[in-house]
């Protein structure tokens, strides 16, 4: 208990010490400018009270004289008038601070009340993420003469997003509650469902709760050794996204990689299209002064971290052992999403080239090729989507994550696959169709490794739903 006071004292004391000590420059300063005053006025009546008498006598009084310095009276009027305001302010120097520091006690226990608020509230934000089976998947692997396989039968999947009207409804929390805990726990992000339709549509606000797997400082990272590595570089802002590759790779047995967070949610930074160097109000940090710009110049650091954290880890998947090395067997799939929209109704765009064809970063054309003529026929034949391949509405910038990759490793095959946001979204078998696309690009570029037996059941480390239902 005592160990508990001194701590929230210490909180207190911690949270307002910047006003405690504003407030005691201020009592010093107007403390001088009193001794300056009451020097003129005592001087003048008495002349043996020098500038050193003026100078200690405020700070005798406010300490009750133990000095004996303040025994005879003050024979001016108005040094007789300054001694009344030496003895409010004699008050106010303790007062002030021992008020201050009260707040601050008031303020620390709630927010110690708060804190304590906001992990129940987490606890209870996971339940809503409950791992289950999922009925559209099921249906379809039912039908497939294997079932799926033994350990497809057993996944279970966590919920793509959660509605916030349920979630304050089940959960007992309001929409405070929930943006509240959204902020304090990355895990936990808040989208607006209509952010995934074209703005043609004009779709009405409906705000979902998303939760996603986190173990690196931009956001998810698994290496399963796999010859394929997809790669999610629109997480943060793409509405239901991460949770599509992460199962595609999952069902596939592909490494992974995510970018789940942002350092500045204002200002995104792009790892589709990475500049040169992060920018922070379209200026990089050689701009910055040391001293007047701390703020611009910790999220740009912060920025380059992640971005250097995300480059390693995707070179550790393309160079991993069982990956085949880095060689000609190595693929890299980029996905990021489409708004469809009047003049564009494809399913699935793939792109692999700037605007003019050059510059490729495919070196395996052939099985590229192959690759899309499978992948064009399973989604027409099983979900009827359509495909196109190296689509001249998004043609690659110079820019692009993939030539990134290429200068450092020239072997590696890269290209981008583009399902529209409706699809990852709202259509009902995207689950189903997410497995299906692991298992064409499983068969024709990693062997026909599927499903890693580690991954029947999410890894602990994502810290990624609730039970294993």
């Amino acid at each position: 208990m005592i160990k508990e006071g001194i701590r929230l004292f210490k909180t207190a004391f911690m949270n307002t010490r910047r006003q405690i000590f504003v407030s005691g420059i201020f009592l010093v300063a107007i403390t001088c400018v009193l001794t300056v005053i009451l020097y003129l006025a005592e001087s003048r009546v008495n002349p043996d009270f020098g500038f050193w008498d003026a100078f200690i006598w405020p700070y005798e009084k406010y300490l009750g004289d133990p000095g004996k310095v303040v025994d005879d009276p003050l024979m001016s009027p108005i040094g007789k008038f300054i001694g009344t305001l030496v003895g409010i302010m004699g008050v106010a120097i303790f007062a002030v601070p021992a008020g201050l520091i009260g707040s601050g006690l008031t303020d620390a226990m709630d927010e110690e009340k708060r804190e304590d608020e906001l992990n129940s509230f987490r606890r209870r934000m996971q339940k809503a993420f409950r791992r289950s089976a999922n009925k559209g998947l099921r249906e379809y692997l039912s039908a497939l003469p294997d079932g799926g396989g033994e350990a497809m039968k057993a996944l279970n999947i966590v919920p793509q997003r959660v509605k916030v009207a349920k979630m304050q409804t089940r959960q007992g929390m309001d929409m405070n509650d929930i943006i509240d805990t959204c902020n304090k726990f990355p895990e936990f992000r808040l989208k607006n469902l209509a952010d995934a339709h074209s703005d043609e549509d004009d779709a009405e606000d409906r705000f979902v709760v998303e939760h996603f797997p986190l173990n690196r400082s931009y956001g998810c990272f698994v290496n399963r050794g796999s010859k394929v590595t997809i790669v999610s570089t629109g997480s943060f802002d793409e509405v239901g996204m991460g949770w599509f590759t992460y199962y595609l790779a999952k069902m596939g047995g592909f490494n992974y990689l995510s970018k789940e967070l942002e350092v500045d949610t204002d200002e995104l930074d792009s790892f589709y299209n990475l500049s040169e160097k992060p920018l922070y109000d379209k200026k990089t940090l050689s701009a910055y002064d040391e001293k007047r710009d701390k703020e611009a110049i910790e999220i740009l650091k912060e920025k380059q971290a992640r971005r250097d954290d995300f480059l390693d880890d995707l070179r550790c998947a393309i160079s991993s052992p069982s990956g085949g090395g880095q060689d000609e067997a190595s693929w890299v799939i980029i996905i990021t999403e489409h708004l469809k929209t009047k003049e564009n109704q494809t399913d699935f765009h793939f792109a692999y080239s700037q605007k003019s064809g050059a510059n490729t970063t495919i070196n395996d054309m052939e099985a590229y090729q192959h690759l899309f003529e499978q992948f064009d026929a399973a989604m027409k034949t099983d979900f009827g989507l359509r495909s196109v391949i190296a689509s001249p509405r998004y043609p690659l910038l110079k820019k692009n994550l993939g030539y990134t990759i290429r200068n450092d490793i020239a072997e590696v095959n890269v290209f981008v696959l583009r399902p529209s946001s409706e699809l990852v979204n709202f259509n009902d078998r995207k689950l189903a169709i997410a497995y299906r696309i692991a298992s064409v690009i499983s068969q024709q570029l990693d062997g026909g490794r599927g499903i890693q037996p580690d991954d029947v059941k999410d890894f602990k480390e994502t810290g990624f739903g609730y039970g294993l239902a």
